[in-house]
């Protein structure tokens, strides 16, 4: 009788942990009339100011929660940064899942530069938010370029001792070879593979800020284009530290990478070279989808959608 109480104790958290993460995704798809599953059992949020040593974010907690395991979510490269509605949109919803969540402001990715100094910023918002829930460490969850700045902290001996595992959705493994993809260069796996896409616009003028603070429409010059590569040419060495495929030191803990498929900012192939580099030293779990766009979810089959509930499931808990 025991035994079967504790199968079915099992079975129940399973389904709830299942119904918990489909209904996360359900309501970032914003339907008018959301199914019964995008109220299941999700908790009222409240939000608040978090100052940390050299930075600050905000802290959302679900109401009647007293122990949630705690989030650090990192946004990605956009000016309106920890205020952006999606950002704020899946926050609240990873909080009303049952988690903490602190999403720290990334000063680099909000002035759309890629720098170790954000490295750093990730690191020390998850040792403040381990500290304010009395835990030794959190996890993180990364988002696009904010993804490969995670697992740059998870790698480097003076950042890493708070984080418990990271996912990185659409992550970078090497931002030099992504700012190549913007001008032109093919996007290419460790075995060669292409992503067969075409460099989103937002890409080239995103860089195009970043290296000369100017925002600029897409229709680059010759010339320009040739500007952009010179200057960035003086800034590889600041772009190669703030990637993981310079990581000092072997990713330890579990690390869970999603990419959309046809994913233009940052190719679905940054993740299979992320996927190589980590399958020697840690436990990598990895799925391209094309269940996501970039740092968005885009509503898919239902095969596509099952499988994606799967892998989040896996990550978050």
């Amino acid at each position: 009788m025991l035994g079967t109480s504790i199968v079915l104790l099992a079975l129940g958290l399973a389904l709830h942990r299942r119904l918990v993460c489909a209904g996360l995704f359900l309501r970032l798809e914003q339907q008018r009339e959301p199914p019964f599953v995008v109220h299941y059992a999700e908790r009222t949020v409240t939000s608040r100011p978090f100052a940390f040593t050299g930075g600050r974010g905000v802290l959302y907690t679900p109401d009647g929660e007293r122990a949630p395991p705690g989030l650090v979510l990192a946004h990605g490269m956009h000016e309106l940064g920890i205020t952006d509605p999606r950002m704020t949109g899946f926050a609240r919803a990873l909080a009303g899942a049952g988690f903490a969540v602190l999403t720290p402001e990334v000063p680099g990715l909000a002035r759309y530069r890629i720098t170790h100094d954000d490295v750093e910023v990730i690191a020390r918002s998850a040792r403040a938010l381990a500290a304010e829930l009395g835990e030794e460490r959190v996890s993180v969850f990364g988002i696009s370029f904010g993804g490969g700045l995670a697992l740059r902290a998870a790698c480097e001996p003076a950042t890493r001792g708070a984080i418990a595992r990271v996912i990185a959705l659409g992550a970078h493994h090497d931002a030099v070879r992504v700012t190549d993809f913007y001008w032109g260069e093919a996007a290419r796996g460790p075995d060669r593979e292409v992503a067969d896409v075409a460099p989103h616009p937002y890409g080239r003028t995103s860089v195009w800020m970043s290296l000369f603070g100017q925002k600029h429409r897409d229709n680059f010059s010759e010339d320009e284009r040739t500007r952009a590569r010179t200057e960035l040419a003086r800034h590889r060495a600041e772009l190669e530290r703030a990637s993981p495929s310079t990581c000092p030191e072997p990713v330890t803990v579990p690390v869970h990478l999603v990419h959309g498929t046809h994913d233009r900012v940052v190719p679905y192939t940054e993740t299979l070279w992320n996927a190589r580099q980590l399958a020697a030293r840690t436990r990598v779990e990895t799925l391209i989808s094309p269940a996501i766009v970039h740092a968005e979810y885009a509503p898919p089959s239902w095969q596509d959608r099952l499988a994606l509930v799967e892998f989040i499931v896996d990550a978050l808990y």
